[in-house]
């Protein structure tokens, strides 16, 4: 009897840590797959930007939505100016983020200078708060005539 009780309590254990480990496992890939969502967005949205510029000749922002974003950006040719994209102005737009679902701060913001996206809310990925695609950027200085 004593035997089968020690059987038993090896048994839930080995259990219990094989439940912790697939739990911990699959909440990595959800933090995984929400920052992979966010950057399948802001290379979308980056490319329509792009052409609605080429087309427009302006950015597909809300003139009134200035957001305070200083502090937050990566890219060192950004200016203190980022506004809020007008997801309406662009036609053909299917996004994880950025329809307002997950609060007032699920938006996508474009700095006026530089035309980065950054996502405003952010994804959290090792404790660090993500806004835009980590790539190096490089300061560019331009001589304006």
């Amino acid at each position: 009897m004593k035997r089968n009780k020690i059987v038993f309590w090896i048994c839930i254990t080995i259990f219990g840590i094989i439940f912790f480990e697939i739990v911990s496992y699959m909440k990595e890939s959800i933090i995984i797959s929400e920052l992979n969502n966010m950057y399948k967005d802001i290379n979308i949205l980056e490319s329509k930007i792009a052409l609605y510029y080429l087309d427009y000749g302006n950015l597909p922002i809300k003139q009134d939505r200035k957001i305070e974003f200083k502090g937050k950006s990566i890219n060192p040719n950004d200016n203190d100016i980022y506004y809020e994209i007008d997801l309406s102005k662009i036609e053909n737009l299917s996004l994880f983020y950025g329809n307002k679902n997950l609060g007032i701060n699920d938006i996508y913001i474009i700095n006026e200078q530089s035309h980065t996206v950054y996502y405003y809310r952010g994804c959290e990925y090792n404790n660090k708060i993500i806004y835009t695609r980590q790539i190096p950027y490089e300061y560019v200085e331009i001589d304006i005539y």
